[in-house]
């Protein structure tokens, strides 16, 4: 078990240690301050040692109480057996401290231990009510500090499984995602078959294999750097101009200092297959996809620019766009994926996220 994970740790004997010395300490000064000018006037060492039985073993008792604490933290035992416990516990712990101190002090005091049964007595008929005080005052820090560290521990339990569940989710999603890009391209590859384009479609078979290879080496990886996304990219766009022959017309720029940046994989996938769509369907050529990364301080900023027909609503960004939301919203607390109309039946598409900084 992990040393953070124990109950009765190092720091538990360090804290229990100085704090039963700092109580022996605070009432040796107050015994010694009032047997100054009595007859009874005993050095400060003298009555540190007298006492010493009396606090001291009160640092074994502390760890008994917290045992047993710890020992009857259990989910289904009844609140009545746990109190039980509890009680048996409390008269075992102190009449071991009674007896235990009792024989100390009369050894430190140099005493007859024939008398020892009518010192227990003493003692059991005297101070053993402020005793009683003193337990319930430890088994009350004992059972908070449980109660604490149960919660830490299921704070930390209920973040490991929403961390699972997360990355579950996203693994959806992106499932989701590869077979709608492999029909799409597919689709491609049959339709130059069909025009006797035999080059053409075993090039995009190649371009194809690239993709499907990257897919494998990234398949346990949640995040991909943008070069890689951007090969990725690259492949999938040189399929879909061999189908629309000169329908598209398309730029990627990247700042160069954006290249090994790290991001959620086939992120930007999506959005271009989109702005492909929204091209390819248009009876002009030459249409413009223009992609362009940079960053800008802590953030990665995407702008997608493409044409699309006039007078289209953009009322949503079907599935792969939804889906590219909703990844977002699982991995960052803060992010942007905004769309508008520009000028000339030009549509941009921004996306904006924080380096390095997922949430999930």
């Amino acid at each position: 078990m992990p040393q953070h994970s124990r109950f009765l740790n190092r720091y538990f004997w360090l804290a229990n240690i100085f704090f039963w010395l700092a109580v022996h300490a605070f009432f040796t000064h107050i015994q010694y301050g009032a047997s100054l000018g009595t007859d009874k006037e005993l050095s400060m060492l003298t009555i540190w040692v007298l006492l010493s039985p009396w606090f001291l073993n009160w640092i074994i008792v502390t760890a008994g109480i917290f045992i047993v604490v710890r020992n009857n933290d259990i989910p289904d035992k009844p609140l009545s057996n746990k109190v039980l416990s509890h009680f048996f516990w409390m008269w075992v712990l102190l009449f071991c401290y009674w007896s235990v101190s009792t024989f100390e002090r009369m050894l430190l005091a140099d005493q007859n231990l024939e008398q020892y049964g009518q010192t227990l007595w003493r003692t059991l008929t005297t101070s053993a009510q402020l005793d009683f005080f003193i337990y319930f005052a430890v088994l009350a820090c004992g059972l908070g500090i449980r109660f604490y560290h149960n919660a830490i521990q299921e704070g930390i339990e209920l973040k490991r499984m929403h961390y699972q569940l997360t990355q579950e989710q996203l693994k959806t999603l992106r499932s989701q995602l590869n077979p709608h890009f492999l029909f799409n391209a597919l689709n491609t590859i049959a339709s130059l078959v069909r025009l006797k384009r035999e080059k053409d479609a075993v090039y995009a078979l190649s371009e194809l294999s690239l993709m499907l290879r990257k897919i494998l080496e990234n398949k346990n990886h949640s995040d991909i750097k943008i070069k890689d996304e951007i090969a990725f990219i690259n492949s999938y766009l040189a399929i879909q101009k061999m189908r629309f022959a000169d329908k598209l017309d398309t730029h990627i720029s990247v700042q160069p200092d954006c290249l090994e940046i790290a991001i959620p994989n086939m992120l930007l996938h999506p959005l271009v297959e989109n702005a492909v769509q929204h091209g390819s369907q248009l009876e002009s050529s030459k249409n413009l996809l223009n992609l362009v990364i940079s960053r800008d301080g802590s953030e990665l900023k995407v702008v997608l620019t493409n044409k699309v027909a006039k007078n289209v609503q953009h009322n949503g960004f079907g599935i792969g766009l939804s889906n590219t939301r909703e990844r977002l919203s699982k991995l960052y607390n803060h992010f942007r994926l905004e769309s508008q109309p520009l000028d000339n039946d030009l549509f941009e598409t921004l996306l904006a996220i924080p380096i390095g900084e997922q949430d999930a």
